[in-house]
């Protein structure tokens, strides 16, 4: 996304990726009782995973036909709605992903839950994760955007394509996982 639509959207992106984690976090460390209901509903692994898949192969799909960047134009700055455009996709994108869903379930059960944490130190664990991929995050936009001055639009186009591959064989994977176990 820095490629393509700059370094602000792309951070903007991120941020609907962390906000989605701490939603999810705040699910599973809240309503852990109510949450074994909520997973052992007979359709919610079908419905989460199949709207994740469905987010996967639309993504790859676009990732497929869409034109590589012109990296020699300059970029403008992102309007309002970009920027929301930008935040909901990391949000959605974040939130439908049924391993983030996982990892956040599991590691609260196991690490948090079953180990009696009270909140404050169950949140300073949590903090700490976040943490770690906040910074991650903002080194990979901020590489992205140094990156970009030694890309030709051929490897552009390579890159992508091969990133709607794996994005869509995800997608495959998981729909089959879903539906046929």
């Amino acid at each position: 996304m820095s490629l393509r639509r700059g370094t602000l959207a792309a951070f903007t992106a991120a941020l609907g990726i962390w906000v989605s984690d701490i939603s999810l976090i705040a699910v599973t460390h809240y309503g852990i009782g109510g949450l074994s209901s909520v997973l052992n509903t007979s359709y919610f692994e079908e419905m989460v995973g199949s709207i994740g898949s469905v987010i996967l192969l639309i993504t790859a799909a676009i990732m497929w036909f869409r034109d590589p960047p012109d990296l020699s134009e300059e970029r403008e700055i992102p309007s309002k709605r970009g920027l929301l455009s930008a935040f909901a996709q990391g949000f959605a994108i974040n939130t439908f992903n049924p391993f983030t869903i996982g990892f956040w379930s599991l590691f609260t059960v196991t690490q948090v839950h079953d180990r009696g944490l009270n909140d404050a130190n169950a949140w300073a664990i949590y903090g700490g994760i976040l943490l770690t991929i906040v910074i991650t995050d903002s080194i990979k936009v901020l590489g992205a955007r140094k990156l970009r001055d030694m890309l030709t639009p051929r490897v552009i186009l390579q890159v992508q394509r091969l990133g709607a591959l794996a994005l869509g064989a995800f997608g495959v994977v998981l729909g089959v996982r879903v539906w046929l176990g």
